[in-house]
């Protein structure tokens, strides 16, 4: 996998391809100088060739230093491209030179004309060879540890320039052993060569250029973002290339019911998420809300939302009769509101849920005021030894209560508030144990009228 900060950091790349760009001038220079003396056009096209590689080169140094730019307000997407530039402006050059070179080994080979090379012309192809393989090697672990695509580009040329070479080594020895043709047919493979890689990385830019999904990367970004916990859904998933860049834009569905706290936190991991399979990327997430997999409680908190009371919505109970659904609930609203309003809301609200759920019989909804956001209270526990010694015995009166431990009592604006910390069995079902909350709750007000509320809290038994 690609390390991040190697992707972001491209001096490295620089100082790769400034170096390539030194190898390839003195490469160049001897097979040129070399074509010249002895006027070996199969040298001499594999010479072009190598000189363009300076071009090209000199064109990547360029591209890389661009492409290392942040993104600014005109690019959004950052300079990558201009590395993918650089290597399609390589690949037309290519095909132009190599036309020059096949039209002047076409007429020698026609005309017939024999060539007899000197032995050092075949040394000078043969030190070629063992450069460029040396060079191609670097440039390929450069590239894949820099994700560059010029790069890249870089080092197919000099592996084009190993298969260049050895046609050329082949071709000079046949016309040395007096096989008068095999200078020009030697410089028709170094064309035939030429053009095959300057096609390979041509095409390769031009899809980059047109946005085109690399299918790869795609579907290793589509799964990780299904793996995230909370999408329920994945939709109009782009991904687009800028040199050593990815840039992702995705649509996600969530249940509609999760806060824009929850939303934000799936949108995130979903980030963190691409990156480990695309390092270096760019996410954008849409999110949308779904409702797959909905009950019947969620989809009236989804109804009761739509005219924001969805936290101000509880105790709902669905009861199937012969005749549909019987959906009961309970609303709260500003203790102050009037009746006339209040009941406006519970119509309201019966319309949304009718909209939302089919098969509905009836609706009822029980409206409750407002609590207030706080009271003013003090603890009362060790002046109440009387109710907390009743409330614990009542506790512990009904299972699968084990021990009711704490009992702590609050007197407040409004009245006395009890609170239970009882145990029961770490396997009791929290139906059951909702239920004995109940019992008590009832039991301890016909005991003591007086009290405003009372809370049970469970707890796992201590083994």
């Amino acid at each position: 996998m690609l390390d991040q900060r190697t992707v972001g950091d491209r001096s490295g790349a620089r100082r790769v391809a400034f170096v390539s760009l030194l190898w390839t001038a003195a490469v160049a220079a001897a097979k040129l100088t070399v074509g010249f003396l002895t006027g070996s056009v199969a040298v001499l096209g594999d010479g072009f060739h190598s000189a363009l590689d300076v071009v090209a080169t000199g064109f990547t140094l360029a591209a890389i230093r661009v492409a290392s730019k942040p993104p600014d307000r005109e690019h959004p997407y950052g300079h990558g491209r201009a590395e993918n530039l650089a290597a399609l402006g390589s690949s037309l050059v290519m095909v132009l030179v190599g036309g020059g070179v096949a039209w002047e080994a076409s007429r020698r080979l026609l005309a017939g004309s024999s060539f007899d090379p000197p032995v050092y012309a075949l040394v000078v192809a043969a030190g070629a060879i063992v450069v460029d393989a040396w060079r191609a090697a670097v440039l390929r672990r450069a590239a894949r540890r820099y994700a560059s695509p010029a790069l890249e580009a870089e080092a197919l040329n000099f592996t084009a320039d190993i298969g260049e070479s050895l046609a050329v080594l082949v071709g000079l020895g046949a016309a040395r052993l007096g096989f008068a043709g095999g200078d020009a047919i030697a410089a028709l493979v170094v064309v035939v060569t030429m053009w095959a890689m300057a096609a390979r990385v041509g095409l390769g830019a031009v899809n980059v250029l047109m946005d085109r999904t690399p299918s790869s990367v795609a579907d290793r970004v589509a799964s990780a973002v299904r793996s995230v916990p909370g999408v329920m859904g994945v939709h109009d998933l782009r991904v687009r290339q800028s040199g050593a860049d990815v840039h992702t834009e995705v649509t996600v569905s969530v249940g509609r019911t999760s806060s824009v706290e929850q939303s934000h936190e799936i949108t995130e991991a979903v980030e963190a998420a691409v990156a480990e399979v695309a390092p270096g990327a760019r996410t954008i997430v849409h999110v949308e809300p779904s409702h797959e997999g909905e009950d019947i409680v969620a989809r009236t908190f989804a109804a009761a939302n739509r005219i924001g009371m969805a936290d101000q919505v509880h105790n709902v109970l669905a009861v199937r009769h012969p005749e549909g659904l019987w959906l009961m609930l309970h609303a709260k609203v500003p203790e102050q509101t009037p009746l006339a309003r209040a009941h406006q809301v519970t119509l309201d609200l019966e319309r949304e849920l009718r909209k939302e759920i089919d098969d509905l019989a009836r609706v009822e909804i029980h409206l409750e005021p407002h609590e207030p956001r706080w009271l003013t209270g003090r603890v009362v526990t060790a002046h109440r030894t009387d109710l907390t010694e009743d409330a614990r015995l009542i506790a512990e009166r009904h299972p699968p209560i084990t021990r009711c431990h704490e009992v702590a009592v609050t007197e407040a604006d409004d009245g006395m508030h009890v609170v239970l910390h009882c145990e029961a069995p770490a396997s009791t079902p929290i139906a059951e144990i909702h239920d004995a909350s109940l019992e008590i709750e009832s039991e301890i007000h016909r005991s003591h009228p007086g009290i405003k509320s009372i809370l049970v809290h469970f707890e796992p038994q201590e083994s």
